[in-house]
């Protein structure tokens, strides 16, 4: 392979100076060069969230080596930012999380080495079993958070924006499946998962990623759809199948960055002596362009949801831009439709409700909600996850 010429190493190392230098003005030189940026070069600590669809517990075909040193992935069920009109179907004796999901364990040795731990298998259906539904799905365990905080629970009519390829909208069903499920009869009891992406490529993934997670009935019936709708236009929450104010949850993981997707192929590009697309593309002012995006899809999830639900606002970015930016943004184009429109509702941040929950074991509070990183004291290793969790109030 040639070696980087003379004028794409200057390139590289002009890109890489500026990325260096913004995440180090906002995090602090100190903590950059010391503690986040080696955590984001680490390899990404993976979780293995079980689909209780198929099984309740560790799949039969994990060998020893891949159940070695196992710990569970528990979050208090009480992390929402306000109970569900329908939380009396969940009963008292049902699992304390609903989400099953596990992780190695965490020590100093692994949580310092850039050696990645060991895998866990791919997922894969169980034989002899009908529909031959998926096992696992391996995760970063942050997303198992901020699906914690939303907080869906049987009943409940939850739209997931910006879905593919699937992971969150897969852990959100598990948290929609009713305390009396019946295999014989695969129900939601009332609710429904819409899931949605615009982008052909992934769209298609994630249906066939669904699809061999959760049971046919939920497609047939419409209790789960996979939708394509552009959540930047300005009607886009009319065109959705529940319409204006028709959900009582709605998750937004917005496109964004994903600076430590662009550290790490930065690494692997320089070992193998290339330049990766990923760094030389970079522009410290593209976070700006960005948040533009997201502000609009998130009026569009503010507009789903009804009066009295909650949207969970998250992204993979280290970019203040991106992230509490564009939470105030929101509230300055509420504030225009308001005054244009005279809508009757109002969006309120409810991320500082979660301070008594024990969130900051997990991550840090920022302006307007919260950050989970790799560099946290707890060593979870997880992220980057911005969230903010806001509700729609009426005025």
């Amino acid at each position: 392979m040639p070696a980087l010429t003379k004028a794409q190493q200057k390139q590289i190392q002009a890109a890489e100076e500026s990325f260096n230098r913004t995440y180090a003005n906002q995090y602090s030189d100190e903590r950059w060069q010391n503690s986040l940026r080696p955590a984001l070069l680490a390899p990404t600590r993976y979780a293995v969230l079980i689909n209780r669809y198929e099984a309740d517990g560790i799949p039969s075909t994990f060998t020893e080596n891949d159940t070695r040193d196992l710990q569970r992935v528990s979050f208090p069920l009480d992390l929402g930012s306000a109970a569900s009109e329908h939380s009396e179907v969940v009963s008292s004796g049902d699992d304390q999380t609903r989400l099953i999901a596990y992780q190695r364990a965490s020590t100093a040795e692994t949580a310092e080495s850039s050696i990645s731990e060991a895998p866990f298998p791919p997922p894969h259906s169980v034989s002899g079993s009908s529909p031959h539904l998926m096992t696992h799905w391996n995760l970063d365990a942050a997303s198992l958070l901020a699906v914690s905080i939303l907080n869906p629970t049987p009943g409940d009519k939850v739209l997931d924006l910006c879905a593919a390829p699937g992971g969150k909208s897969l852990s959100l069903a598990q948290l929609l499946r009713p305390a009396n499920f019946d295999p014989a009869a695969p129900s939601l009891g009332g609710g429904c998962l819409h899931s949605n992406e615009i982008d052909n490529a992934r769209n298609k993934r994630l249906a066939a990623n669904l699809q061999s997670y959760l049971p046919a009935s939920f497609f047939k019936s419409g209790e789960v759809k996979v939708l394509k709708l552009d959540g930047t236009e300005q009607n886009a929450a009319q065109s959705l199948p529940l319409g204006l104010g028709g959900y009582d949850k709605v998750l937004l993981d917005a496109p964004c960055s994903s600076e430590r997707h662009v550290l790490h192929a930065h690494h692997k590009a320089r070992q193998g002596g290339r330049v990766a697309d990923e760094m030389a593309s970079w522009r410290s002012g593209q976070s700006k362009k960005t948040a533009k995006i997201q502000a609009a899809i998130l009026m569009t999830a503010l507009r789903a949801v009804k009066v009295g639900g909650t949207v969970l606002y998250a992204t993979c970015s280290l970019s203040s831009d991106e992230n509490d930016d564009v939470i105030e943004k929101a509230k300055e184009l509420v504030a225009k439709e308001k005054k244009k429109y005279a809508i009757r509702w109002d969006m309120s941040v409810r991320s500082g409700d979660l301070m008594s929950k024990g969130v900051e074991q997990w991550a840090e509070s920022t302006k307007n909600g919260w950050i989970a990183l790799p560099d946290h004291p707890s060593g979870g290793r997880w992220g980057p996850l911005f969230f903010a969790v806001l509700q729609k109030v009426a005025v």
